[in-house]
């Protein structure tokens, strides 16, 4: 599973998960390292989610979970109908084939003055990078992210906090940071028992 250079709480033993559950939800916070992506198909049965690791995500390798969406886009293109494309793109049959991937943040909370692990969708990280590409230094600045829809594009709103209205990191605060700095990321998410089937209703799916 690959780096990249509330919500519900899961206790890892370690730390927790942080995930922004239901409309409303909010989290004031301070990245404090890299962050660790994840891929996952989500096949939806009577039983419950089946849910299987991306290999092309985790590992760098070929999916054939993956490939199966490919190969019906690659069909639609090639009729040279944009309907079809899109009709594919949209479609609920291919919607498990497409890769989910989960971004895990290890940040500040800074309300609760607290490390936590952040679960959260490309979407956030998109707008982070947008950040970096702005020249921010977005480790040494606050973030709020709100849950302000159940799904869809719109589901989060994403906003980094003033410098005006940022106290400076407390003692505890330091101590917290220190603590999450030496976490593995990759031991505790693969180690969690983390198969939300409500991710697979609110992860984005990302298209290579």
């Amino acid at each position: 599973m690959p780096y990249l250079s509330p919500g519900e709480k899961l206790n890892t033993g370690f730390s927790e998960f942080f995930k922004l559950k239901e409309v409303g939800d909010k989290l004031r916070f301070r990245i404090i390292g890299i962050p660790y992506v994840e891929g996952k198909h989500f096949f939806e049965s009577p039983e419950g989610w089946d849910i299987k690791p991306c290999s092309r995500i985790n590992d760098g390798v070929e999916c054939n979970l993956c490939n199966t969406f490919f190969n019906a886009l690659k069909v639609a293109k090639k009729s040279g109908d944009d309907k079809k494309v899109k009709e594919v793109k949209d479609s609920k049959e291919m919607r498990p084939f497409k890769a989910s991937v989960i971004v895990y943040y290890p940040v500040l909370d800074r309300t609760e003055g607290k490390f936590v692990i952040f679960q959260t969708t490309m979407g956030i990280r998109e707008k982070i990078e947008a950040e970096t590409a702005l020249g921010t230094k977005v480790m040494n600045v606050d973030f709020t992210v709100l849950r302000s829809a159940k799904n869809g594009s719109n589901t989060y709103t994403f906003s980094k906090v003033d410098s005006a209205d940022t106290p400076p990191l407390s003692d505890e605060e330091k101590e917290e940071v220190k603590r999450g700095q030496a976490v593995k990321l990759d031991e505790i998410v693969a180690g969690s028992a983390d198969n939300d089937s409500g991710v697979a209703q609110e992860v984005q799916t990302v298209v290579v």
